[in-house]
């Protein structure tokens, strides 16, 4: 979805985009009017990459297409063939979504990742990751980050009275709120279990909203492991299962703090629409996660699965006498540093020298 997003705002700023996905995707499904021409590669028609490489290179040619912006993983090795084989003038850009995670540093991931010109990391951890995992060099790095758009944050019409009345969420509970898919690496169990524990040993009316459905095409089973463990631990009428809105102001509105229990996130724009929208942030101390939060500048930062440091950062976000202050420097980071205007002029920036230079 946030290719989709890129791809209508540079539209917006006057570029050409064309949009290349799998058939009978959620991309593709969702595309609209977000591209200005849509080209399907389905895998089933395709089984080859001497096939792939033909289709790429007619479509290239049909849409004269100056830049390949590459935003998966996967498809670096068919982009990068391209480049050495059908067109070395073209420029390459990976925009990273995902950590290297494993040393890239052999033979065939050196000549891969050679064709690319810019690489685009989100976050300064990550530029850092693929300089100690790969063999790119750091003059090729750029750290743009992903962006949101600050007004939809800012200008929300919801009031926490309506957004839980909208949400059928009691009024006078404090609710932590979960923003995502179920899945077991998000860590929604551990929220589960910390609410049991703040039941057992603290004073006031602690309940949770999850918001989100199953990952798609990965079953439901960590859904309804979630339902059961809160219908073992007796938290029934404590733990409100919702599904995603359309406008997200509604859930953020509902809570009174953002949690972040994911077992590692590579970005984490979900974390930087709650500093966005005025809520206070606790999230796990690791990766995006860590830096968005700037190391616990403008939120609190728990151990991985851990529910008494959970409990610790929630008991400290609560009574923090400075926390109106923290949350509205979380608030001007997020509309600065994480904007729609910073992202997109950062890659017109990399796009503009892409295809200067291919002219000259």
């Amino acid at each position: 979805m946030n290719t989709l997003k890129l791809a209508r705002w540079l539209r917006e700023a006057g570029w050409k985009v064309h949009l290349i996905t799998a058939g009978d995707t959620p991309v593709h499904r969702h595309a609209g009017d977000a591209p200005s021409s849509l080209s399907v590669f389905s895998e089933q028609g395709m089984p080859g990459k001497g096939a792939q490489l033909r289709a790429l290179n007619a479509w290239v040619r049909r849409f004269k297409i100056h830049v390949l912006f590459v935003p998966y993983n996967k498809d670096i090795a068919v982009a990068s063939l391209y480049k050495r084989f059908y067109d070395g003038d073209i420029g390459l850009v990976y925009q990273q979504h995902m950590q290297v995670g494993v040393r890239k540093r052999d033979l065939i991931h050196t000549l891969r990742y050679a064709m690319i010109d810019v690489w685009i990391s989100p976050l300064a951890y990550l530029k850092e990751e693929t300089l100690r995992l790969t063999r790119v060099p750091e003059e090729k790095i750029e750290v743009i980050p992903f962006g949101i758009e600050p007004e939809a944050f800012l200008d929300s019409a919801w009031t926490r009275e309506a957004a839980r009345e909208a949400l059928s969420l009691p009024q006078d509970a404090y609710i932590i709120g979960v923003l995502g898919r179920l899945d077991p690496k998000k860590g929604q169990d551990l929220v589960i279990r910390a609410l049991q524990k703040l039941r057992g040993t603290a004073t006031g009316n602690y309940q949770v909203l999850f918001m989100g459905s199953a990952t798609i095409n990965e079953g439901d089973a960590f859904s309804r492991s979630l339902h059961q463990q809160v219908k073992d631990a007796g938290l029934a009428d404590s733990v409100h299962f919702r599904s995603y809105a359309e406008d997200v102001m509604v859930f953020f509105r509902a809570i009174e703090v953002f949690a972040m229990p994911s077992h590692g996130e590579t970005f984490g724009m979900v974390t930087v629409e709650a500093m966005a929208a005025g809520v206070p942030v606790i999230g796990t101390d690791k990766d995006g996660t860590r830096e968005i939060l700037g190391e616990g500048q403008y939120g609190r930062l728990f151990q991985k699965d851990d529910v008494e440091d959970f409990c610790r950062a929630l008991s400290a976000t609560q009574h923090d006498p400075e926390l109106a202050g923290k949350v509205k420097a979380a608030q001007d980071v997020a509309c600065t540093a994480y904007s729609k205007k910073g992202m997109v002029s950062g890659i017109i920036q990399v796009l503009e020298e892409m295809v200067d230079n291919e002219v000259a």
